[in-house]
């Protein structure tokens, strides 16, 4: 029975440890999201954490066909120990990211990944990703995805950070004909900062402002780089002359994740600028005295508020345009003939109101509403009128026509005496007419009215010399405040501190180990070198003991430090090995050790080599 029980015990035993370090090699491939749309990117995590003693004999990523691969990405690899009664464990974990983009829509699998470790095959789960298509309120506003690419830029390297695209949807075109231009950012990382330095000057154009209200961000991956991408900028513009016409470059200055720890914290980009081929209207077929502002394609109707009117009465005639093109610029039919309207009516300036639509094509409409007051009695003609543009697409010129409209006249305007009611004298502007004014000078008493009062007096009598006092208080505060003096020294000390640890902090959200580490060791190193008056970052860490000891740190607080900077490193190149809690626990310490820095005594005989 004995013999039974040690047998069954000693079974136990091997399955224990046997299933112990089975579970200890755990091979897993997630995604961040499982349901997409054509125009995202999937991401793609392969786990692997196995036991110390187990070796990785090698490792096959997963297959999907159906996918194209943006970026694969090699993750650090984690070394952690425990001790758990006297016994010691190691483990080790390291990560695969892939970047994948969708070729199509539907269900799509991502295989399964295969790992050798130590003579045991693992493979992975297989994935099924759903792919939708984009909503369609976004289509044609998301130029960056699959509905609409982007065209690559000719002059982008795939090596900068920043990139600013400038393109024209057409390069030849007629006096009066619209060409669209947009202005794009491209970015390797995140934009933090964008100051325009010198906007595009259009001149020899007439220019519409097409730029969206909301500025919204794509991806594109560009020779084999993944930019973001947003429109800066969009003008249609409407050439008034021919010839060659330039539009010049936008320049801007650009700070990203990348370029905003580097000595100038910026980058300064220009587009290149654009070259327009203006041809002059066509000869054949013009008509005589055409405007060259009327070009696009135009309709044109005419209307009067009432057809029967009494002698010394008004009419009112409404002519619309409406169509694509430069509706601002439009010039209407011709009504008034040497300062005289149409046959038998007198005719006054028209009030004008135009509604423009942006858009790809710039279209609305243009109202001219014209006053007509009869000159005899009977049937008056409005005779027809005729509105000639030439339009782009058929190269053709083109008359809009209206009807002609009739009017009874009842009664006689010329017997009408004048001052009577419904005169043909009276003045049908007078409402917006202000009286003249009939002095023969402007004065005011202003002045004098202010000097007869004591207390108005007295203030503006001390006004200058009190402006004059705060002036020079200003400028001693300010010389006072940039003269470089310890106190100084130690204020812009600090506030580099400070912006290091706000940047280490923005890296704990974004989750980026390698970045939060650098920062925590700049911010030990410039703090350092402020104390010290010397660079040591270029030190190894033995030397830099030495010399803190020397220069009167006590010895606990130059281990700290030096131990601290070792963290660093380490945490630099094995980033899988710090989560969020050990990063937060970094800041703390750092925080510390800056005062210890701040407080410590320096030995003054001892310089720094």
């Amino acid at each position: 029975m004995n013999v039974k029980r040690a047998l069954s015990t000693l079974v136990l035993v091997v399955v224990g440890l046997v299933s112990t370090r089975a579970s200890a090699n755990r091979f897993t491939a997630t995604v961040q999201s499982d349901s997409v749309t054509i125009a995202d990117t999937v991401q793609l995590t392969v786990s692997i954490e196995r036991d110390g003693n187990s070796v990785l004999e090698s490792y096959r990523a997963p297959a999907a066909p159906d996918f194209d691969i943006v970026r694969a990405m090699e993750g650090g690899q984690q070394i952690s120990m425990t001790i758990i009664n006297g016994r010691q464990s190691v483990t080790s974990a390291e990560e695969h990211v892939y970047l994948l983009r969708p070729k199509k829509k539907g269900a799509l699998v991502i295989g399964p990944a295969v790992a050798r470790v130590g003579g045991q095959e693992l493979r992975t789960q297989p994935i099924t990703v759903r792919v939708g298509g984009v909503p369609k309120n976004m289509i044609g506003r998301m130029p960056g995805s699959a509905v609409e690419p982007l065209p690559e830029p000719d002059s982008i390297r795939g090596d900068g950070d920043t990139h600013l695209e400038a393109t024209a949807d057409k390069t030849r075109v007629y006096v009066g004909e619209q060409v669209n231009v947009d202005w794009r950012l491209w970015a390797g990382s995140q934009v933090l900062n964008y100051r325009s330095l010198a906007e595009p000057k259009t001149d020899g154009f007439w220019s519409e402002d097409l730029t969206p209200q909301q500025r919204e961000w794509q991806r594109q991956v560009t020779r084999g780089r993944e930019y973001q991408v947003t429109l800066l900028l969009e003008k249609g513009l409407f050439p008034l002359k021919p010839g060659k016409l330039v539009v010049t470059p936008l320049q801007a200055e650009v700070t990203t994740m990348q370029n905003a720890f580097s000595a100038n914290a910026s980058s300064v980009t220009a587009s290149k600028p654009i070259e327009l081929d203006v041809r002059p209207l066509p000869a054949e077929g013009r008509p005589p005295s055409f405007p060259s502002v009327n070009v696009g394609h135009y309709e044109m109707k005419a209307a009067i508020d009432r057809t029967r009117i009494a002698a010394g009465d008004a009419v009112s005639l409404k002519i619309t345009l409406t169509g694509v093109g430069n509706v601002h610029g439009l010039k209407g039919p011709k009504l008034f003939d040497k300062g005289e309207g149409p046959d038998g009516w007198r005719a006054y300036e028209p009030t004008v109101k135009e509604n423009i639509e942006r858009g790809t094509e710039i279209r609305g409409s243009k109202v001219l509403t014209y006053l007509l007051t009869p000159l005899r009695g009977g049937r008056l003609s409005l005779p027809a009128l005729e509105l000639s543009y030439f339009d782009p697409k058929t190269q053709r010129y083109e008359v809009a026509r209206t009807t002609e409209l009739l009017v009874d006249v009842d009664g006689d305007p010329k017997r009408i005496e004048p001052g009577s009611s419904g005169s043909a004298s009276e003045n049908v502007l007078s409402r917006q007419v202000r009286p003249l004014r009939t002095r023969g000078s402007l004065s005011s008493h202003l002045g004098a009215r202010l000097f007869e009062q004591p207390r108005l007096r007295a203030i503006v009598l001390l006004v200058p010399p009190l402006l004059w006092l705060l002036i020079v208080l200003v400028d001693s505060a300010r010389r006072r405040w940039t003269r470089d003096t310890p106190r100084s020294r130690r204020r812009r000390a600090r506030a580099n501190a400070r912006r290091r640890l706000r940047i280490a902090d923005y890296n704990i959200k974004a989750n980026r180990p390698p970045a939060f580490f650098a920062e925590c060791a700049r911010a030990l190193y410039e703090h350092l070198e402020f104390r010290l008056g010397a660079k040591v970052e270029s030190y190894t860490l033995d030397r830099l003991r030495v010399l803190l000891i020397e220069r009167g740190f006590t010895k606990e607080t130059a281990e700290a430090i030096v131990q601290e900077l070792e963290n660093c490193d380490f945490a630099r190149f094995a980033p899988s090995a710090s989560g969020p809690g050990e990063m937060k626990a970094a800041v703390r310490r750092v925080k510390a050790l800056l005062g210890f820095i701040e407080r410590e005594r320096l030995n003054a005989t001892k310089g720094a080599a």
